[in-house]
């Protein structure tokens, strides 16, 4: 399952993905402003309960502050809704579902004088056996002040066969340590993924303002079963430098800052 970030195609409705945010009329001081809005949002009743969580660092960030905080704060709205009305449902059935939830919780994951990395673990039960979860990403492009299409960071055309068995290779190794057995991946049912066809973040480097990976973040379902949880694979800057697009290679260098360690798989 793939949550499809609704941001980019909402600035485009609006023109700013193609105007920028900020015009280049504007003053430095305006294109310097903070957002004032709020870093969070929640409403919980006896149907449903729902959360957005932003980090401070959207505050220098106002368009896209504003633009996923409105739009996410009238998903969750609307989530609500139809939670109240499915559950009344099925109540008249003669089903009792337990209360339905949406958790939405933003990140800053790696930040250069160029780029800004954000992402997104969404958790969700609208019914079913159990909830499920997703990620979602945005590459926010700081000196046009708009978000960038991740695979704009790569060159045209680049061959990507290299990079791709790597990152095949590095879910196989984690899929193998968390089954506690070997497990290759295209014998599972579940194919090798494509870095340009995933979710990416960038990691920071031991290099100060640099980034020293490149992350591909998977929910479960995207590359194993629902039990194995998420997958979060990195490539390192050194692997990926001859795809590179050629206006951002400087913002790569160095090895990236250690994961954070995590006690379950996910």
């Amino acid at each position: 399952m793939r949550i499809a970030p609704k941001l980019i195609s909402t600035l485009m409705a609006t023109g700013l993905l193609v105007t920028g945010v900020v015009s280049c009329s504007k003053p430095k001081d305006e294109a310097a402003a903070t957002s004032t809005l709020p870093l969070s949002y929640s409403h919980g009743d006896e149907n449903a309960e729902v959360s957005l969580t932003l980090p401070v660092d959207f505050r220098r960030f106002p368009a896209l502050h504003e633009t996923l905080y409105s739009e996410t704060e009238t998903e969750l709205k609307a989530f609500v809704e139809n939670a109240t009305k499915t559950r009344a449902d099925l109540k008249s059935e003669g089903f009792d579902s337990p209360p339905y939830f949406r958790t939405t919780v933003w990140h800053l994951s790696g930040e250069s004088p160029q780029l800004a990395s954000f992402y997104a673990e969404h958790m969700e039960f609208s019914g079913g056996a159990h909830g499920n979860m997703n990620f979602q990403t945005i590459l926010w492009n700081k000196t046009d002040n708009q978000p960038l299409d991740s695979a704009a960071l790569f060159v045209p055309n680049a061959d990507f066969r290299a990079v791709d068995t790597y990152l095949c290779t590095q879910i196989e190794v984690e899929r193998s340590r968390r089954n506690e057995t070997p497990t290759r991946q295209n014998p599972s049912g579940f194919p090798c993924p494509k870095l340009l066809e995933s979710r990416i973040i960038l990691i920071p480097s031991t290099i100060a303002d640099k980034f020293g990976a490149v992350e591909a973040l998977y929910a479960p379902y995207d590359v194993g079963p629902y039990a194995e949880g998420a997958y979060q694979i990195r490539i390192p800057q050194n692997l990926l430098r001859e795809v590179i697009a050629p206006d951002y290679r400087a913002n790569f260098a160095g090895e990236a800052v250690p994961p954070v360690a995590k006690d379950n798989a996910g």
